[in-house]
């Protein structure tokens, strides 16, 4: 009898100890709690992300965290979007990998990234089901990849991007992402909320941006920049910006009325650059950008085409070159410059194209000077 009450009193304290292990392992992420998201504008923190609410149904993720000392490119924050329709839901990038961290752009792993962030999106997609596009294969837009697979989500990319990047940054086959031709393809999600599709080389051959036309705004991820200037290192992908972004204005002409144009509102991959200031972020007078818009459009594409007219080169044109610096304490400083290095900005009131000389002659078609 003694005998037996000693194994019921172990098995017992054994099957406490398990739920109290289960227990503690559920409670490392806390519940996402979207109570405080009811107005345009609401914000709030959930472990490593900052989430805000820009539309109705429409929310921005931001991946930045003050607890991460090192990296570089992303690590100073990229911008996820989350749209809600009638039925489905729609993702638009995936970030940083901080799963497993990347080693390149000296990334870290952050515990509990996955589980955060799709406790974020599938607390406020509720029980819509989630597709995910992304708007290019680079790996601070596809990095969280991994947490939703095998969830039911279906993963999309626009054809033109190399999908063999997935495999080579973060060991994912590239199999998981169903293909589409950006500009055919549309996102109906039901309530009559639906999210076009427009292709934008130069950053990528497959950049794509996504058009959510009822709620004037715009997700341009890297096809545009982000407000201090779009990387650029050949003249054909100069070239290629030239004539998607003309695509792109002729699009915005031909489809939206004057006031919807007034009223675009462009969001784009890295938020915090939208300052324009160059990357000097730390000593310059910052202008207070949320979102750009469709002056930032406009002049974009007249950077780039005028770059391809060589217009740098005659006075009065608008376009101008800022060399970059190697110095600290002046505003071009660039800290990835280097010395003798002719690389800088091109520059149309607000729209900036980062290139070498050697790339701008090479776009216009013109012989640089020895």
């Amino acid at each position: 009898m003694a005998r037996n009450g000693v194994k019921r009193v172990l098995a017992a304290l054994i099957l406490c100890g398990l739920l109290f292990a289960t227990a503690a392992f559920a409670g490392e992420v806390a519940p996402f709690d979207a109570s405080r998201l009811v107005k345009v504008g609401d914000n709030i923190r959930y472990g490593s992300y900052t989430i805000y609410k820009i539309g109705e149904g429409v929310y921005q993720l931001n991946d930045r965290d003050s607890r991460q000392t090192t990296g570089i490119k992303g690590a100073l924050g990229v911008d996820m979007y989350l749209i809600c329709g009638g039925q489905k839901a729609l993702m638009i990038d995936l970030g940083n990998n901080y799963i497993d961290g990347y080693a390149p752009d000296k990334l870290l792993p952050r515990k509990n990234a996955a589980e955060e962030l799709r406790a974020v999106i599938f607390g406020l997609a509720n029980d819509r089901s989630l597709e995910i596009a992304i708007t290019h294969a680079h790996p601070d837009h596809d990095g969280m990849t991994a947490a939703f697979m095998n969830r039911g989500v279906t993963f999309w990319m626009s054809e033109g991007e190399d999908a063999a990047g997935l495999e080579q940054q973060h060991h994912i086959d590239p199999s998981v992402y169903s293909r589409f031709k950006s500009g055919e393809k549309s996102f109906n999600l039901g309530g009559g909320c639906v999210v076009d599709t427009f292709l934008v080389r130069g950053h990528t051959n497959g950049g794509t941006v996504y058009i959510l036309k009822e709620a004037g705004m715009l997700f341009t991820g890297d096809a545009l920049g982000s407000g201090f200037g779009v990387g650029l290192g050949t003249g054909e992908k100069v070239r290629n910006l030239a004539e998607d972004s003309q695509k792109l204005v002729d699009y915005i002409f031909d489809n939206f009325s004057p006031y919807e144009r007034y009223a675009l509102r462009v969001y784009t991959g890295h938020s915090w650059q939208n300052v324009y200031g160059g990357f000097d972020v730390e000593n310059i007078e910052h202008v207070d950008v949320g979102y750009l818009d469709w002056r930032f459009i406009q002049n974009m594409c007249t950077c780039a085409n005028a770059v391809v007219k060589g217009k740098w080169l005659e006075e009065g044109s608008g376009l101008r070159f800022l060399p970059w610096s190697t110095d600290p304490d002046k505003d071009n400083y660039n800290p990835y410059a280097k010395a003798g290095d002719k690389s800088g900005n091109m520059i149309f009131g607000i729209g900036s194209i980062m290139v070498s000389l050697e790339t701008a002659y090479d776009a216009a078609g013109l012989k640089m000077p020895q």
